[in-house]
């Protein structure tokens, strides 16, 4: 089938347990020192916003959004419905964060700008994970960029990521099908490493991070900007795997940019075949868990250590997903 023979050249069908792969560099990202860094570990800290420009963001936040959840929980703009609200955000950031992106990328394309709030409360982690596959992974790598627009530590849900772990595991993730440490979840989680940020700062992270973000018992909604950065020239792809029977390959399916503006199912039916799209082939590809020993293995290569944080044990198992932005 087409792209079959190709991708599996590239990758092979590769067993969990020897997956250890190195990311396609990012033409776009100006700073080679910066793309270097992001190569290494993952993730990098590259300035901040201006005061005008964080106060322009909670405006708009503040103007389209309301929770009143004391237990907590999670909520992405991506999740909503309401496609004239996602519309609505993805070009306001887009507007007040063109120049910053300007300076920071070259040959570019946001496919999504959102913004994704920590209520807080009791049920407002959000749990470890890597973001889904978004383009050919054997040609590009996408970007995420995350910014906080309050000072984010332990105490209110900063992001916490396993350094290195964008070499670690698959090329091909999707809802559809199992993340390939969820086994060993509860090692992995010992790894996690909390990243304090201000008001402001800009965090660029390699969406293949394995990545969570702890409970945010402020009082106060720890409201970020995230945007997915692409090379221009690159197609929006989406994974989707049949699990009725676990050999059957992965799909690759093409989408119009304007995928993660217009799909109505990231929250609702999420693990379901997407109606859109163009599929552009197949690729066999192992699923089966990793074992702990090859993690741990992984991790000593790269001198990741151990952590075990405090704030990161205290919030297993407290997930709560809003998914309208008034609620």
């Amino acid at each position: 089938m087409a792209g079959t023979s190709f991708l599996n050249k590239i990758f092979g069908i590769r067993n969990p347990e020897n997956n250890d792969w190195q990311p396609v560099s990012r033409d776009y990202l100006k700073d080679t020192a910066t793309e270097a860094e992001l190569r290494n570990t993952g993730y990098s800290i590259v300035g901040g916003l201006t005061m005008p420009q964080i106060e322009k963001l909670r405006v708009l936040y503040n103007e389209l959004h309301s929770f009143k959840k004391p237990e907590g929980g999670m909520f992405y703009s991506v999740y909503s419905r309401d496609l004239e609200y996602r519309n609505r955000v993805h070009r306001g950031i887009g507007e007040i964060l063109k120049p910053v992106y300007d300076n920071l990328f070259s040959d570019y394309k946001s496919v999504l700008n959102s913004f994704i709030i920590k209520v807080s409360g009791p049920e407002s982690e959000f749990s470890l994970h890597q973001d889904s596959t978004g383009l050919d992974e054997t040609k590009y790598s996408c970007l995420s960029v995350w910014i906080p627009l309050q000072d984010t530590g332990v105490n209110n849900g900063c992001l916490c990521v396993v350094p290195h772990s964008h070499k670690m595991f698959s090329p091909y993730r999707g809802i559809s099908f199992p993340q390939p440490f969820d086994s060993i979840s509860d090692t992995v989680r010992k790894y996690l490493q909390p990243i304090e940020m201000k008001a402001g700062e800009i965090l660029l992270f390699d969406n293949r991070l394995v990545h969570n973000s702890v409970i945010n018992d402020s009082g106060t909604d720890r409201v970020v900007v995230m945007s997915g950065i692409f090379p221009k020239e690159a197609h929006l792809l989406s994974c989707y795997k049949d699990m009725s029977d676990e050999k059957n390959p992965i799909e690759l399916i093409e989408q119009a940019d304007d995928y993660l503006l217009t799909f109505e199912n990231f929250f609702h039916d999420c693990t379901c075949r997407p109606e859109t799209g163009k599929s552009i082939g197949f690729v066999n590809w192992d699923i089966s868990q990793m074992k702990e020993k090859a993690f741990l293995s992984l991790c000593s290569k790269y001198g990741v250590k151990e952590l075990n944080h405090p704030a990161v044990a205290r919030s297993i198992n407290n997930q709560a997903i809003i998914n309208e932005p008034v609620a």
